[in-house]
């Protein structure tokens, strides 16, 4: 735990960057020993929030004990035993009441009872569920929302490869490509680079300490990202960035807020409004042009299409020149900020960060294409501390090949729809769409299945989503916990935490360097199993277990999927320990992003038509989409600061990552009590905001649109830029009437107000970010946050 030499301690714990027991350091070993209980084991497991071992006793979660190789457990660490043993645990199989009586008034989800059934009762009406919608109306109406694995970091227990693997040898389903994340990015870089790149291994940190002099972030914050990790994190990205402050590299963060990280790497504040970010970069290009400060070598070397990009920046075609006055209207950073930026920029070794948050939004394929296209004038690409970098990269990777995941197998429907379409898509059966050069047409959902994902909070635009679930004959979800997602289902299977079965895993997700038994740490509470036994019985129902479970539990898969690592190490000995590491040899540290293109772009081309970097993409430009041409270009956003709609609704809603939940997994538990405003989701404004609303701090404030209401605490700070509020993503749904569509959400759920409208015809991602809103003060009484109340279950004698 080194890192922290000239850095208060006690500053980090105010700012709430790690959890309280990881700063009292040594302290903590003695304050764990007193209140663990006597006679208490310790079994490794490793989460979404760290690795760590989980003591147990009498049959109960009660404490977790973060890895010593964490640099900085965080506070969620801390509160799984609470999540586990939560108060909202779904204990029993249950299916509407009226469900149940064969009836299918789809507009009494969400308000009314549930009945408890057995397993076989349950069973068996979901086998014959998945017989009759197969049988009358095809497995192409068969969709599953489930398509990532933040509900469960495990190699083998993963719901969505579960449920991919399940019903593909059912004959099919309607799939989802894409995600929330990065949809935009991950559907034009492949244009512009030959590969994903957003989610590709990064220049490593040890070439960012030694080379860097600038780094940007653009859009990024992440102290708060790398709290949670796609699989298991150790946080050692922490101490790289505190190394890198020491060390006395220059930081900028370009965001409409003042993010935990500009304030703890003491970055300088450009406060650009949101969504303008692509009119910033072509201004800064512009003056690199103009002012000959480009490299004009690499661009020549190195990329195509330039010479048409340059049309458009100057104004040769539409005769806007896009200079730094051009953009100060439009973003709000003054022309000599600008200015003296693209002479920085240029003038020393300048790394230009970033993560997913500027893509979601209107035209959101154009920031990464943008970004990119101004680290090529800078002519810094694939040098060790310059160029760009994306996400969570930059931990040097071991080289080891990981555990294996079972396969899902081939999906006989072939019918896949962008993830954030799902409203539409329900709304809209026969609607054929436009989708990165090709057309999609939506098919008609008959059965929604549910597993790891709590869709309610998850996809934008809630009040579109529940007029499209009624249309929706069966919903049937696999869950912990009675959030919105199950108590709007028909059909609700109770399932165990990770933490009641067993799994291995792996992370960092881009080092490599170690592998974590994920022990079973208590018997599975009430009648909770687990996903792949669920799925099991209903393939012995329905004819295909053998193909299914190919013969193996769950055990012999985790043994399996371990064979494929490369180790002597034995998997009985593995087990007993409950990890496994992995040095990186030296020369992965010295790795940097396209350095093999740069040194040789004909033995090392990339994987685009011209096998360069395609500043032009004549492929894009020859599908004619509006909303997205061939180059980079600033669009006007359909909802921001600048857009008629203003007039309107005259504040920008952001909804950003929470810092005390995985989207919104543990918004139940007490941890709730560190943030949330009388028991309501913080909506955070700017103080010359909150004095022209008169809206006082603590005070509930309605934030609304066309779209929706949300009931929220008001929140004042001077981290957010004038005319930009600030809402979390991952409160759980609360609607005031829940049997209505258009209910105030009492929770603060901000999905009720974003947009559901995608990117742009290519990628049609997620555009949540580019949302207006209007704010007033609530008067007299309200009801109370009841998103924590679990519904009535009927227990049938």
């Amino acid at each position: 735990m080194n890192g922290y030499d000239g850095i208060s301690r006690r500053d980090l714990l105010k700012m709430g960057l790690f959890s309280s027991a990881f700063m009292l350091g040594g302290a903590y070993d003695e304050l764990f020993a007193m209140t663990s209980p006597s006679g208490a084991v310790k079994i490794p497991h490793a989460t979404h929030f760290g690795a760590l071992k989980a003591v147990v006793s009498g049959g109960r979660f009660m404490g977790s004990e973060p890895h010593e190789n964490d640099y900085a457990p965080t506070s969620m660490l801390y509160s799984l035993p609470e999540y586990v043993h939560s108060q909202n645990r779904i204990k029993y199989p249950c299916v509407r009441k009226s469900f149940l009586a064969g009836q299918r008034n789809t507009a009494l989800r969400g308000c009314e009872d549930f009945v408890r059934v057995d397993w076989k009762t349950a069973l068996d009406l979901v086998a014959k569920i998945l017989r009759d919608v197969k049988d009358n109306y095809g497995n192409e109406s068969i969709y599953r929302p489930s398509f990532a694995g933040w509900s469960h970091p495990g190699v083998i227990g993963r719901p969505d490869i579960l449920q991919g693997r399940f019903f593909g040898l059912h004959g099919g389903f309607t799939d989802t490509i894409g995600d929330y994340s990065a949809g935009a990015a991950t559907h034009i870089l492949p244009h512009v680079m030959g590969g994903l790149e957003i989610y590709s291994y990064q220049t490593t940190y040890e070439m960012i300490a030694k080379h860097t002099k600038t780094m940007v972030l653009w859009g990024s914050d992440p102290f708060k990202t790398f709290r949670i990790s796609y699989s298991v994190p150790d946080h050692a990205r922490i101490e790289w960035f505190v190394n890198m402050k020491n060390a006395g590299m220059k930081f900028i963060s370009i965001d409409p807020v003042y993010t935990e990280t500009a304030k703890f790497m003491d970055a300088e504040w450009i406060p650009i409004k949101p969504n303008t970010d692509v009119a910033m970069i072509m201004a800064i290009c512009f003056e690199l042009f103009v002012s000959g400060e480009y490299d004009k070598s690499f661009l020549e070397k190195y990329t195509v299409g330039f010479d048409i990009f340059r049309n458009y920046l100057t104004g040769k075609n539409d005769g806007v020149r896009k200079n730094p006055e051009w953009a100060e209207k439009i973003c709000g950073i003054s022309s000599g900020t600008i200015r003296r930026l693209a002479t920085e920029f240029r003038k020393t070794g300048t790394l230009l960060t970033s993560h997913y948050g500027c893509q979601r939004a209107d035209n959101g394929e154009q920031f990464h294409w943008a970004l990119i296209t101004l680290a090529c004038m800078l002519g810094q690409v694939g040098t060790p501390g310059g160029g760009y970098h994306f996400g969570n990269g930059g931990l040097a990777y071991s080289g080891k090949v990981m555990p294996r995941r079972m396969s899902q197998g081939r999906n006989p429907a072939r019918t896949v729809i962008p993830a954030s379409r799902i409203g539409e898509m329900l709304l809209n059966p026969g609607r054929t769409i436009d989708f990165n050069g090709n057309k999609i047409t939506y098919p008609k959902i008959s059965m929604l299945h549910n597993m790891g994902s709590n869709i309610m909070t998850q996809h934008p635009n809630t009040n579109e989503l529940l007029e499209g679930m009624r249309g929706v004959e069966n919903i049937i979800t696999h869950e912990i916990v009675w959030n919105a997602t199950a108590v709007y289902s028909d059909i609700v299977l109770p399932v165990t935490s990770t933490f009641e079965r067993n799994d291995i895993t792996y992370g960092d997700p881009y080092s490599n360097t170690r592998i974590w038994a994920m022990k079973q740490v208590i018997p599975p509470l009430f009648e909770a199993k687990d996903d792949y036994w669920i799925l099991s019985e209903l393939a012995k129902r329905l004819g295909f277990e053998k193909d299914f479970t190919e013969g193996r539990s769950q055990m012999d898969w985790i043994r399996w999927s371990y064979s494929n690592v490369e180790t002597n190490m034995p998997f009985e000995q593995f087990w007993r320990q409950g990890f496994l590491e992995f040095k990186v040899p030296s020369k992965n540290k010295s790795f940097a992003r396209l350095a093999d293109f740069r040194k040789n772009p004909q033995a090392s081309p990339l994987f685009t038509p011209s096998g360069k970097i395609e500043i032009f993409s004549e492929k894009v430009a020859s599908f004619g989409y509006d909303d997205c041409p061939g180059h980079p270009t600033w669009i006007e956003p359909k909802e921001w600061l600048g857009a008629e709609l203003a007039k309107k609704h005259k504040y920008h809603l952001l909804s950003i990552h929470p810092k005390h939940r995985l989207h919104s997994q543990m918004d139940n538990i007490s941890l709730k009590e560190q943030y949330k405003v009388k028991g309501r989701e913080p909506v955070v404004l700017h103080p010359d905001d909150a004095r022209d609303l008169g809206i006082r701090e603590g005070e509930l404030v309605e934030v609304y649109n066309d779209r929706g209401a949300i009931i929220c605490g008001a929140q004042i700070s001077t981290t957010m830029r004038r005319y930009v509020v600030r809402v979390d993503e991952g409160a759980w749904y609360s609607p005031e009437e829940p049997c209505g569509i258009g209910a105030r959400c009492l929770g603060g759920n901000v999905n009720v107000l974003t947009p559901s409208r995608p990117t742009s015809k290519l990628a049609q991602a997620c555009a949540a970010h580019s949302c207006l809103v209007s704010l007033r003060k609530v008067q007299g009484k309200i009801k109370n946050n009841e998103a924590y109340k679990n519904p009535v279950v009927i227990t049938e004698e």
